[in-house]
């Protein structure tokens, strides 16, 4: 039995709170022409931190209200993900308006008689990981009844406000962590567009090549059942998920097969670039960064293509920057074709694209000035982790009953 502190008491959710799910989104873009608000599943994925939804959510007509009997809940009602694979992604959000919500949310509106805090139980489910409710892996989903009988502690509404208060204020620190990486890549766009001028109107007069004619362009591995069921000779790999706009994220790398023939082939060597060949997302092709040698040994699939510069002609950091923000003026997604919902673009499409060849000099000045940024951008990074364990030990001592309040 479970030693609660002293004016603590455990209760279910439906002792404190309505639990309900949405309604079914009106079909048709004519119901969305109104002043009230409609907050759909994928309004949650666009949040950084969960929190508050509805700024940026769609309007929805009075006549859509009536013609679907559609029911409103209130601002800092409690919304989360009950089924679909968003389930798994533990996307907790308050509700900053009044709303009407989709069917594939969850809703938990706070009685209104002071027993419970809605921004502490909203701390808490994420704590405690509501997804943990799930009944199936393969289509996750979480029935109304079990989230009505889902336990929780609750201390004196005193207690639930000041402690609401001080996580509050450790969340306010991730975002300004947050606030500071993106404008540490603002400032990066910005000296680029100061040094080398807009590249889509070119004011500089810059000469052109085919990516071709400075670099060597080669695809990766083919990653196929075969090679998959292959457990020897294995070896770490990039995927697209490892690829993103001018930074490599190898928090999450796989292994697989590759024969001794393959290793020179397709072994990644420093500085190489690599661009994201196919995607789900059409704006998210021709994304690139810079291989800096983070694995010793490593190769890459073939939704990556690998440019392999001439430093005669070209800084790598020049033509990441250039892919990844200026460059081409949509060329990649222009030049993609589409199967089975996957956007690609051919090996042979990336090495005719025209790339500026500004001095080089002046490349490995921004070069330069991008290392320097990267190294404080380490320093960043160690710094999020700090505030994200101090984060997590706060909640952890609110939730037992142990902190100062």
């Amino acid at each position: 039995m479970k030693t609660l502190t002293k004016g603590w008491e455990e209760v279910e959710i439906q002792a404190i709170a309505l639990v309900d799910s949405g309604q079914g989104a009106p079909q048709g873009d004519k119901w969305y022409k109104g002043n009230e608000i409609f907050v759909k599943a994928g309004d949650l994925n666009n949040l950084s931190e969960g929190k508050f939804v509805g700024d940026f959510c769609p309007n929805i007509s009075y006549d859509a209200i009536e013609k679907y009997k559609l029911k409103k809940y209130s601002s800092n009602s409690i919304v989360f993900p009950k089924s679909g694979m968003s389930v798994k992604t533990d996307n907790i959000a308050l509700l900053k308006y009044d709303s009407y919500v989709v069917n594939h949310l969850a809703i938990i509106q706070v009685n209104k008689n002071n027993e419970c805090d809605p921004k502490y139980l909203y701390y808490l489910l994420k704590r405690m990981k509501i997804s943990n409710l799930s009944l199936n892996s393969a289509y996750p989903s979480i029935r109304l009844q079990d989230i009505k009988k889902f336990k929780i502690i609750l201390p004196p509404l005193g207690t639930q406000k000041k402690i609401a208060a001080i996580l509050e204020k450790a969340d306010q620190l991730k975002e300004w962590r947050k606030e500071a990486d993106r404008l540490t890549d603002e400032f990066l766009k910005s000296t680029f567009l100061e040094m080398f001028g807009d590249p889509v109107n070119n004011p500089k007069r810059w000469d052109t090549k085919k990516l071709s004619e400075i670099g060597e362009v080669g695809s990766g591995l083919t990653v196929n059942s075969k090679r998959r069921t292959n457990k020897e000779n294995l070896s770490p790999y990039l995927r697209v998920a490892n690829v993103f706009r001018n930074k490599i994220d190898i928090s999450d790398i796989k292994n697989i097969h590759i024969s001794e023939s393959e290793h020179k082939r397709f072994l990644l060597k420093m500085d190489d670039v690599l661009i994201v060949e196919g995607h789900g997302n059409i704006e998210e092709i021709g994304r690139s960064a810079v291989w800096r040698g983070e694995i010793p040994i490593c190769f890459h699939q073939n939704h990556l293509i690998r440019v392999r510069l001439n430093n005669d002609f070209m800084h790598p950091d020049f033509l990441s920057y250039f892919l990844n923000n200026y460059g081409n003026n949509g060329y990649f997604p222009s030049k993609s074709s589409t199967t089975s919902g996957l956007n690609t673009i051919s090996t042979n499409k990336v090495r005719n694209a025209k790339i500026l060849l500004a001095p080089v000099e002046l490349q490995n000045r921004f070069a330069n000035i991008v290392k320097q940024v990267e190294h404080l951008r380490e320093h960043q990074g160690q710094s999020g982790q700090h505030i994200n364990d101090l984060f997590n030990a706060i909640m952890q001592q609110a939730f037992k009953g142990e902190l100062a309040c």
